[in-house]
C-alpha cells in the first residue's frame, strides 16, 4: 500500500520548526485577528444561509492560524483534529492512537514534502464530528509534536462534503454536498480538476505567469515546486533567502523561502506573498512536479473574507478581501 503525500501537514510543520536563520530575519505575519475559539456549524445549507437543523460545535485557532475542531473515535474525545484540505489521508498521533488501542493495520509508505517514509497505520474506528459520521478509516500514526495536534481530518473524510470558511468569524460550516449550492454571494469562483482526492485549480498568476494552486487549509506558509522557482528566477519577480523545514514524519529539507510579487485569483490581487520553495516528491505524486505549482496555506487564504469548497462540483469560491491589493509584512516562512 502506497500513502499519498500528506503536504499541508507537512507545511504546517514546516511553520512550527523553521529554521533559526530564517525565523530571525522576519517579523510575524499580518493577518486579520481571530479569537481564540469560535464556532463551526455542522449540518445543511441552504443556499448561503445556515438550516434551522444544523448544529454548532466549537473550533479553535491554533499558533500557526489553522482551524482544528473536535472529533471522537469511538465514542471517545474530544480530540483536537485539523481540518486539513491538503492532507489526502485522515491520521492520528501515536498517543491517542496508544490510549484508544488502536488496531495495527499494516506498514505504508508515506511521501511527505521532505521525502518517503515507512510508517505504521491503524483502523480509527467510527470516527465522528458533531453528527457527521465519517466511519472505519485506516489512518496513518504520526508523533503529536510532529502534528500539532491530536490528528488531521484528511480528504478521505471530507470528498463528499462543502466546507465553507468564514476568516472574519474564525467559523467553520460543513454540509453534505446533496445538493447545488447558491454561488452569488461570492465573487470569485473557480473550477478544478481532482487529483489524488485534491483539487487542483489554475484561474492564478504568480508573476504574470499561469500557476496550479491547490487549497492546503493545513499549512501556514504557502509551498512552491522548482519549477515555480525557475519560472519566477532571480529578478524582481523574487527575493530569497535559504531556510529549512521539518516534516510531519520528522524529516527535514533544504528550502529556499522569499516574496513573490504580484499574485491573483480570478479578480483578488496582492502584491506580494511569502513562498517556500522545496524539492518535493509530493508534487511529483500530485503529477505537479513539471509544472509550476504552489500549495496556498492559511497565511494567504486568511486575506479573503471566506471560501467554499465544494468537492462534489469540483469548485472553490471566495469573497474578495476587502482591500486585494495589500501588502503583506514578511513572514517567518
Amino acid at each position: 500500500m502506497t500513502l499519498r503525500p500528506l503536504p499541508g501537514a507537512l507545511a504546517l510543520a514546516f511553520a512550527l520548526c523553521a529554521s533559526a536563520a530564517a525565523a530571525q530575519s522576519s517579523p510575524a505575519p499580518s493577518v486579520p485577528a481571530a479569537p481564540s475559539v469560535a464556532n463551526a456549524t455542522v449540518g445543511a445549507l441552504e443556499g448561503n444561509a445556515l438550516s434551522a437543523g444544523a448544529e454548532v460545535v466549537s473550533i479553535a485557532q491554533d499558533r500557526a492560524d489553522r482551524m482544528t475542531v473536535p472529533v471522537s473515535i469511538d465514542g471517545r474525545g474530544p480530540f483536537s483534529f485539523l481540518i486539513d484540505t491538503g492532507s489526502e489521508r485522515t491520521v492520528v498521533s501515536r498517543d491517542i492512537a496508544g490510549e484508544l488501542m488502536l488496531k495495527f493495520a499494516e506498514i505504508a509508505r508515506l511521501v511527505s514534502i521532505a521525502g518517503s517514509k515507512m510508517v505504521e497505520t491503524v483502523y480509527v474506528p467510527d470516527l465522528t464530528l458533531g453528527r457527521q459520521n465519517y466511519g472505519e478509516v485506516v489512518a496513518p500514526i504520526l508523533e503529536a509534536h510532529h502534528i500539532g495536534a491530536d490528528g488531521i481530518l484528511g480528504l478521505d473524510g471530507l470528498q463528499d462534503q462543502r466546507i465553507l470558511f468564514d476568516f472574519t468569524t474564525n467559523a467553520i460550516s460543513i454540509e453534505d454536498v446533496a445538493k447545488r449550492a447558491a454561488s452569488s454571494d461570492f465573487e470569485i469562483i473557480v473550477t478544478a480538476r481532482r487529483r489524488s482526492g485534491q483539487l487542483i485549480f489554475t484561474d492564478a498568476t504568480l508573476g504574470g505567469k499561469r500557476i496550479s494552486v491547490v487549497i492546503d487549509t493545513g499549512a501556514q506558509s504557502n509551498i512552491g515546486n522548482l519549477a515555480l522557482l525557475r519560472r519566477l528566477g532571480s529578478g524582481k519577480k523574487l527575493t530569497q533567502e535559504q531556510g529549512s523545514l521539518v516534516s510531519v514524519t520528522g524529516q527535514s529539507v533544504t528550502v529556499n523561502s522569499g516574496l513573490a510579487n504580484d499574485f491573483r485569483i480570478g479578480r483578488a490581487q496582492f502584491e506580494f506573498v511569502p513562498i517556500v520553495f522545496a524539492d518535493s516528491q509530493a508534487f511529483a505524486e500530485l503529477g505537479l512536479d513539471k509544472t509550476p505549482a504552489l500549495l496556498l496555506g492559511m497565511g494567504t487564504l486568511r486575506l479573503f473574507s471566506r471560501m467554499m469548497i465544494d468537492f462534489k462540483q469540483r469548485r472553490v469560491l471566495f469573497d474578495m478581501p476587502s482591500n486585494a491589493r495589500r501588502r503583506p509584512d514578511r513572514a517567518p516562512i
